[in-house]
């Protein structure tokens, strides 16, 4: 017999076991001291930039926005897995506490990243409008709660079946949740802000009695834990092996057309995988352009040069040290061994394909630069860039994979 008071307690147990087995390589890592120093240098930047901030800068609407795409984002984590189907579906009337117990830690387990960017906005906010702490300190409480409300309102479209339920959604709660955190930073009426809280509160009733005789889609609960975990793995297999990593295909034949620019010889065979696997498995893909599209509105809205430049670097490194990943991607299977080639043809086609990544990417953020700086500047900024992707690829991430193979074979 299953006890439902304890379930949640073991489940969380073995998934802190789990997650902190990795942590320890990761976390040995120069990353941190890495991601400290860029951290630094960026607050550094950030506070001589607040002093010369002028009082019409337009800070509500992208906080707003910021606060926003991390409010929408929400989702709860339940832990569950595979074997849940035949063993917990039967007794699903029963798992109220454990959902209860999954919700307050998603909850709590989320708040740090509010913190974080409540501890980089409020120095602009205090700057701007000439508030004090105690304002702030309130408008962080209806930020908590607008963060439960959505961690609820994801929980509820988790009970329908339809794609278009979920899409929906996130489109009407990322438009709330800008909607209220504007009026919120932007000092508006306590009458509008009470008015979008009003119709949040009414999507929330509606949605709860909507979904009552509906059962969980546990298909969909244990793909969506499956694909966080998935994320992690991929992480910690930069530092280690990580024998749990699965694969997600998708064949995306509309980028087909990439890999015909590739020429037929021996010296490519490895160049191919590695397109490929970027094209098509799991999310390399849309890691890049998401990471692509974040650094572009960054530059566009940073209205001062040396933030624009530190933005660039920091998700050319951001995207380049995760695609490191793909190195390893095919460490585990035996038949890339059987490839006729040797490890430096192989190591220059890693290193070539991720040089080509980040070029592009250097390029479509000097783009972008284009359009709020002079072209001077944004010449200089993407010589700066491309040394910056040289050195990173050619020094420290063939450093980073020499030492990987080393490790691990």
């Amino acid at each position: 017999m299953i006890d439902i008071k304890e379930l949640w307690s073991k489940r969380q147990a073995q998934h802190f076991k789990e997650i902190s087995r990795y942590l320890r390589y990761m976390l040995n890592d120069h990353l941190l001291i890495a991601l400290l120093f860029l951290g630094g240098g960026g607050a550094v930047f950030y506070n001589h930039w607040l002093q010369d901030i002028p009082k019409d800068f337009p800070y509500a609407i992208i906080i707003a926005i910021v606060l926003g795409l991390i409010l929408t984002s929400s989702r709860i984590q339940t832990l569950v897995k595979e074997p849940d189907l035949v063993f917990l579906l039967p007794i699903e009337k029963k798992l109220t506490p454990y959902f209860q117990k999954a919700f307050w830690y998603s909850l709590f387990s989320q708040i740090y990243l509010l913190l974080i960017v409540f501890a980089v906005a409020a120095p602009l906010y205090l700057a701007v409008t000439d508030k004090t702490f105690s304002s702030l300190a309130g408008i962080f409480v209806i930020v908590l709660l607008c963060k439960a409300w959505n961690l609820l309102m994801t929980w509820f479209t988790q009970h329908y079946t339809e794609s278009s339920t979920y899409y929906i959604d996130i489109v009407i709660r990322l438009i709330l949740n800008i909607v209220l955190i504007y009026l919120l930073f932007s000092g508006a009426s306590i009458l509008y802000i009470g008015c979008v809280a009003v119709i949040m509160i009414g999507l929330l009733l509606y949605f709860h009695k909507a979904v009552e005789n509906k059962g969980l889609k546990w298909n969909t609960l244990i793909e969506l834990e499956s694909k966080k975990m998935l994320t992690f793995y991929r992480i910690a297999n930069l530092f280690t092996d990580v024998p749990k990593l699965k694969e997600r295909v998708k064949k995306r034949a509309c980028l087909n057309w990439v890999t015909g620019f590739i020429s037929y010889s021996k010296k490519n065979t490895f160049r191919y995988l590695f397109t490929r696997t970027f094209l098509r498995t799991s999310d390399y893909l849309g890691m890049y352009v998401r990471l692509t599209i974040i650094g572009d509105l960054l530059i566009y809205f940073v209205p001062f040069d040396y933030g624009k430049a530190f933005v660039t670097i920091l998700f050319l490194y951001l995207t380049g040290y995760q695609l490191i990943t793909l190195w390893r991607h095919h460490s585990l299977k035996i038949w890339v061994r059987l490839y006729p080639v040797s490890e430096f043809a192989k190591l220059a086609s890693f290193l070539q394909f991720l040089f080509q990544l980040l070029v592009v990417q250097s390029i479509l953020f000097t783009i972008t630069m284009l359009l709020t700086a002079k072209i001077t500047t944004a010449i200089i900024f993407l010589v700066a860039a491309l040394v910056f992707v040289y050195l990173f690829v050619f020094v420290y991430t063939k450093g980073k994979v020499q030492k990987l193979d080393r490790m691990y074979g």
